[in-house]
């Protein structure tokens, strides 16, 4: 009897604890703690600024060619995105120019390019190309607008969180803009350096 009485009370308390055990809450793995990485760019996004710098080059009016030199300036707005280490991109600029010798030359272009570079942190090698416009005066007709393509390269850096400074250069070329007189061509090599606000 005594042993049945000591079997069965060691069945209850196995029974007891099994279920004061299972009520015991069950907890979680802990979440393993994943670092952030930010992999967004300084280059990112739209821009804008202004420029400054010298030309010179040739004006063919196909009866002579005339040595042009002469300083620029003007602004420039863009957009960049980046991928991976590498930075693409548009910008279209306008700029006031005396790239002429008398009232012969070139009075005011602009361009519209592509950029492509290599993004090194705070520092930007680029190159880049696309379409240029511009009003050309051949010193006998009134100033005529003429089409042409443009190419070059630069670097740029950011020196503050949204503020950039570049150098460039640039060959901007002008074919066959008609004036009464005739057709005539221009060229011009551009060394300029720009101020860049990032939005």
């Amino acid at each position: 009897m005594n042993v049945l009485k000591t079997a069965l009370l060691a069945a209850a308390s196995m029974t007891v604890a099994s279920a004061a055990f299972a009520a015991d809450p069950i907890m979680p793995a802990p979440t393993p703690i994943v670092p952030v990485v930010d992999d967004s760019s300084v280059w990112d996004g739209f821009y804008a600024g202004v420029n400054a710098g010298y030309g010179w080059g040739e004006f063919d009016d196909g009866a002579l060619t005339t040595d042009i030199e002469g300083w620029l300036g003007g602004a420039q707005l863009g957009y960049n995105a980046a991928f991976g280490g590498v930075v693409v991109g548009v910008e279209g600029d306008y700029q006031f120019s005396d790239i002429k010798e008398g009232d012969l030359g070139i009075n005011h272009f602009g361009t519209v390019r592509g950029r492509i570079g290599a993004d090194l942190g705070g520092f930007l090698p680029y190159i880049t190309g696309g379409i240029a416009f511009g009003e050309l005066d051949n010193d006998i007709d009134d100033a005529e607008y003429g089409w042409g393509w443009a190419a070059g390269a630069g670097v740029e850096a950011m020196v503050m969180d949204n503020l950039s400074v570049k150098g460039e250069y640039l060959y901007t070329s002008f074919n066959e803009v008609e004036f009464d007189a005739g057709d005539a061509d221009a060229e011009a090599h551009i060394a300029r350096v720009g101020l860049n606000f990032h939005f």
